[in-house]
C-alpha cells in the first residue's frame, strides 16, 4: 500500500500492476520511459504521490498529466523540478478534484505565471499550497485568497531571489472575504505587509512571513498596522537593506516592533535581513 523510493532509483516496468498502492513518494521520473509514466495512471487508489520531474520533455509531461488526472482519489501531490521553468504540468491541465495538498518544493524552479488550473473551482478542497512564480503580482495573491479551504500558503518570488527586480507591495481589493481559512502565509521575497489584507480578511491567520525593504519606512503614510488580523501570533520579517541607511533600518525595526506591541496578542516577532 505504501512505497517510498530514492529519487535516483530506476524502477522496472510493471508499476501499474501495484493497484493497491495508496502512497508513492519520492519517485524519480527523469529517466523514465513513456510507458512507465503512462502506467502511473493505473494506480487509481493513490492518495499521496511525490515525484521528481527534472529534465522532463513535452511527451513525458503530457503522459504525466493524463496519468495524474486518472487518479481521482489523489489528495496530495508533490512535484520536484530541480531548476528552471516547470514544464511538466501545462496551463490547461485539469487536476484531480480531491486534491488537498499541492507542493513544488524546489526553490530553483518556477512557473512563469500562476497556472490557470489553480483556482477555486478546480481546487475547492486545497488546503496546502507551496509554489514559486517567476514574479508574484497582486492579482495572483488576490486569486489565491479566494481558495475556500486554503490553510497554509508558501509562495516565493523567483525574480526577487535572483535580483531581477525590487520587492513591490501587493494591493488587494476588499470586495471578497480573502483567505477565510488560512492560518499560515509565507510570502518569500514579497512585500506582503499586514496592511495588505483588507478588513475582515484572514480572520484565522496565526503566522505571517513577508519581505520588507527598510527604505519603505520613509514612504508617506506607510502602514505596518496588524491589529485587523485578530488571530496573529507570530510574524517573521525578512528585512532588505539594499539602498537603505542605518537610520532607516533602525526606524523600520522600531516601527515593526511598535506595530507588534500594539496588537492585542503581542505576536512574537522574528527579524532577519539580507544585504
Amino acid at each position: 500500500m505504501c512505497l517510498y523510493v530514492d529519487y535516483d532509483m530506476k524502477l522496472p516496468s510493471g508499476i501499474g500492476n501495484l493497484t493497491s498502492l495508496e502512497v508513492l513518494d519520492n519517485l524519480g521520473l527523469s529517466d523514465a520511459d513513456l510507458d512507465f509514466v503512462k502506467e502511473l495512471g493505473h494506480l487509481t487508489k493513490l492518495r499521496v504521490l511525490g515525484i521528481d520531474c527534472s529534465d522532463f520533455d513535452e511527451s513525458l509531461g503530457k503522459a504525466l498529466e493524463e496519468s495524474i488526472s486518472n487518479i481521482y482519489k489523489l489528495e496530495s501531490l508533490d512535484v520536484y523540478v530541480s531548476h528552471g521553468h516547470i514544464n511538466c504540468l501545462r496551463d490547461d491541465w485539469v487536476p484531480p478534484p480531491q486534491l488537498r495538498r499541492l507542493a513544488f518544493p524546489s526553490i530553483g524552479s518556477w512557473f512563469k505565471t500562476l497556472p490557470s488550473w489553480i483556482n477555486p473551482s478546480s481546487l475547492p478542497l486545497l488546503s496546502y499550497l507551496e509554489i514559486t512564480l517567476f514574479e508574484v503580482r497582486s492579482e495572483v495573491i488576490q486569486l489565491l485568497g479566494t481558495l475556500p479551504a486554503l490553510v497554509f500558503l508558501e509562495i516565493r518570488d523567483y525574480s526577487m531571489d535572483n535580483e531581477a527586480h525590487e520587492v513591490e507591495a501587493p494591493v488587494l481589493s476588499s470586495g471578497a472575504a480573502l483567505f477565510p481559512c488560512a492560518t499560515e502565509c509565507r510570502f518569500i521575497g514579497i512585500g506582503a505587509v499586514p496592511s495588505m489584507f483588507p478588513q475582515g480578511a484572514a480572520p484565522r491567520l496565526k503566522r505571517l512571513g513577508f519581505a520588507l525593504p527598510a527604505k519603505w519606512i520613509s514612504r508617506e503614510n506607510f502602514d505596518l498596522g496588524m491589529r485587523h488580523l485578530p488571530s496573529l501570533q507570530r510574524v517573521n520579517v525578512e528585512f532588505i537593506r539594499k539602498g537603505t541607511s542605518h537610520q532607516e533600518m533602525e526606524e523600520a525595526k522600531a516601527a515593526l516592533r511598535a506595530a507588534a506591541e500594539d496588537h492585542p496578542n503581542r505576536p512574537v516577532l522574528k527579524i532577519w535581513s539580507r544585504p
